[in-house]
């Protein structure tokens, strides 16, 4: 690996960051992120056909040739997240449960193409019984300490698809996928609750609903009778329509994180940036989730490049 450098490709269903990375300092020197995600590419190499590989590596050569220091050939592009999926550049297996947060048992594919001056290598993500994760098992490599190799704990990772990853002294053993953030958008855009609902700002009313919608997590109400409840208080005007949108967060985020009450767990994890973090650590308090640490955003937004860094050292 020349130069000094490698470049990490975290390439997700909505979008792609490619980072150029100095090691072993890890600092990132150039980095370009696009809203070209793995299923907008998929579908664009649809359209034109030809050899779909050749297709994404021409991509990542696009971007790639943006940046203004002089690669030579033995720099290596370490590529993780849904490239590796159905819809990716190429589908591999996924690697399976427990695995090490070393990132020694995980996946890992080469890639030679004449056609890309680059060696690839290629990250899977991981598969349960019932659940899988690409992109996530990169970042826990990336977020576990030495701390966490001595406890049992929970990282909490928000986004469209949340995933709470259960680590055992340094083994994930287990993981669970919440639909949390799709399950908002399509109710607030396409359901008949759409009108009842709007994005305003955060006070003293939406922090109330927001933990009105949490709290009904406790309490044994109906997901589906609490929902309706929106309309109701619409139709009544007792309630706004920015409470209505921060009530329907707290109710899905609430539902989402009653199930850490029955882990068993040392420490519970936020991994987590921006308005997800405030909403999702307002309603750890509200449900009263003991022994939660919270994982800067700095530290999260790092995640990947140093699992990537941890995981390809000790294969060059």
């Amino acid at each position: 690996m020349g130069g000094g450098f490698f470049i990490s490709v975290d390439w997700g269903t909505s979008n792609v960051r490619v980072r150029l990375v100095r090691f072993p300092s890890l600092q990132i020197i150039e980095e370009i992120v696009l809203p070209q995600g793995i299923k907008s590419t998929y579908n664009l190499w649809k359209e034109q056909g030809g050899d779909r590989e050749d297709y994404f590596l021409d991509f990542l050569k696009s971007q790639i040739d943006q940046f203004k220091v002089e690669l030579d050939k033995s720099t290596t592009v370490v590529v993780s997240g849904m490239a590796s999926s159905s819809i990716g550049m190429r589908e591999l297996p996924y690697a399976g449960l427990p695995f090490n947060t070393d990132g020694s048992t995980l996946y890992i594919e080469e890639i030679t193409n004449p056609n890309f001056p680059f060696q690839v290598k290629l990250i899977s993500g991981v598969r349960s019984d019932s659940d899988v994760v690409r992109g996530e098992e990169v970042q826990i490599v990336g977020l576990t300490n030495e701390t966490d190799l001595e406890f049992n704990t929970v990282f909490v990772m928000p986004g469209t698809h949340s995933k709470h990853v259960i680590c055992d002294k340094g083994v994930v053993t287990d993981f669970h996928t919440f639909m949390t953030g799709e399950m908002f958008q399509v109710i607030s855009e396409y359901t008949i609750l759409k009108n009842s609902l709007n994005h305003g700002e955060f006070g003293e009313k939406e922090g109330l609903a927001f933990d009105e919608g949490v709290s009904s997590s406790t309490e044994g109400h109906s997901l589906l009778n609490e929902l309706f409840k929106i309309r109701a208080y619409n139709l009544f005007g007792s309630r706004s329509e920015t409470e209505n949108y921060y009530f329907l967060s707290g109710l899905l985020i609430g539902n989402e994180l009653i199930t850490l009450k029955n882990t068993n767990h040392d420490t519970i994890k936020l991994c987590a940036g921006g308005n997800l973090f405030e909403l999702y650590h307002r309603a750890m308090g509200k449900l009263v989730l003991h022994k939660t640490q919270i994982v800067s955003k700095d530290k999260v937004d790092a995640s990947v490049v140093k699992g990537q860094w941890k995981i390809i050292k000790d294969l060059l």
